[in-house]
């Protein structure tokens, strides 16, 4: 549940971070580039939740 709730908030940070300098900035190319990276600090949040449900529910 920590593990949830602290890659949560660390992706809202990091989301509302890049994208507040990727519109600052406003190059196409930057843009797609956080884009990019924004899509896989995702899928990296979904992975580590997964594993640490899947580590909670092998301890029982």
């Amino acid at each position: 549940m920590d593990n949830m709730i602290t890659s949560i908030i660390a992706a809202i940070i990091f989301i509302a971070f890049t994208a507040g300098l990727a519109e600052s900035i406003g190059e196409t190319p930057f843009i797609f580039i956080v884009a990019i990276v924004i899509v896989m600090m995702g899928i990296d949040v979904y992975q580590s939740i997964r594993e640490g449900y899947d580590d909670k529910n092998e301890q029982k």
